[in-house]
């Protein structure tokens, strides 16, 4: 064994400690399926906690132990599995639904090849019993740093006697102020295909405003900036079929980028009077920007998603659209 990977070190850190409520009564209930959802739902948490900077540190059964740098950034994530969590369960039947108790405490803690122990981790491990089925509590370390920063409502349970500890640790009840599980889709709405498109839209574009607006660029403009990045050198009208949008449209965008400077012209093969369009540095440094940040608002939108679950969505989506663009191109045709 290598001495060096088996070194105890200490730190401070927020600690974050999630247990499932009703493990066993799941379990006894119905084995394959609790385990299929708990790998599910772990997805969703895993992403969360990776968003917000975390480490998994120890996984045992039902339980999760990660840490974190920040407390601000445990809480916030803690809040968005809960609410994530309990936004999935409306789809699922009553009795097999997986609900989470979280507890989160800053202290010190020590790791030994990659996994924590010590009072800090008992001490997250005893909020999280005290924690009600979809809720987050912190102790009063936590809840000092927190209180004042997050917008939440708490719920103060006093002091509390902690396992192996003499002294006791006040516990306090996090949740939302504005309680957002409450303007869930209603269920009359879940099988409405023009409500669902039209929030899901909604959504989207949301998502990419937040990205495109500090650029100064319209919604389908990022799309021209990565074609242009994964195909140089092709003129307007094979840059429209590209994105799937009309000439005139394609080229609207493209005055656009050009006096932002980010999209340069350059001359056809022989001297021909093409102008293909390619990149300029700037819409090179500019697309390096935007890249991540798609992905990272397509991560949020999509965080209630497993991966195999985006994969199916987009899927599905491709066949509709072809078959839709199929449909206008005969009528127009």
């Amino acid at each position: 064994m290598n001495k060096r990977s088996s070194v105890m070190h200490r730190r401070l850190a927020a600690i974050f400690y999630a247990d499932v409520a009703g493990y066993v009564r799941l379990m006894n209930a119905d084995e394959a399926g609790t385990l299929a959802l708990l790998n599910s739902r772990r997805e969703v948490m895993d992403r969360h906690i990776t968003q917000y900077g975390g480490r998994t540190a120890n996984t045992a059964g039902d339980s999760i132990l990660a840490e974190f740098p920040s407390v601000v950034d445990a809480v916030q994530c803690a809040i968005g599995i809960q609410e994530r969590i309990a936004a999935a369960n409306e789809e699922t039947p009553e009795k097999r639904r997986l609900t989470f108790r979280i507890g989160i405490h800053v202290g010190e803690v020590m790791i030994r090849n990659g996994d924590m122990f010590g009072d800090g981790v008992n001490i997250a491990a005893r909020m999280e019993k005290l924690a009600q089925p979809g809720l987050v509590c912190l102790s009063g370390t936590a809840y000092d740093y927190v209180s004042k920063v997050l917008p939440l409502a708490f719920d103060d349970l006093g002091t509390q006697l902690v396992k192996n500890l003499d002294a006791p640790i006040r516990a306090y009840l996090a949740h939302p102020t504005d309680h957002p599980l409450s303007r869930a889709l209603p269920p009359v709405h879940r099988r409405s295909e023009f409500n669902l498109g039209r929030r899901f839209h909604t959504i989207l574009n949301h998502a990419l405003v937040g990205v495109t607006k500090p650029e100064g660029l319209t919604l389908v403009e990022p799309a021209v900036l990565a074609s242009l990045h994964d195909a140089p050198n092709i003129d307007e009208r094979r840059l429209a079929e590209r994105i799937g949008i009309d000439l005139a449209s394609a080229q609207r965008m493209v005055r656009h980028l050009e006096l932002l400077g980010f999209v340069a012209r350059t001359s056809g093969k022989h001297g021909r009077n093409t102008r293909l369009l390619s990149l300029s540095p700037e819409g090179h440094e500019l697309y390096a920007r935007l890249y991540p940040a798609i992905l990272a608002a397509r991560d949020r939108v999509m965080a209630a998603l497993s991966e195999r679950e985006r994969e199916t969505l987009q899927d599905l989506l491709a066949r509709v659209i072809n078959a839709n663009e199929l449909t206008s191109h005969r009528r127009s045709g």
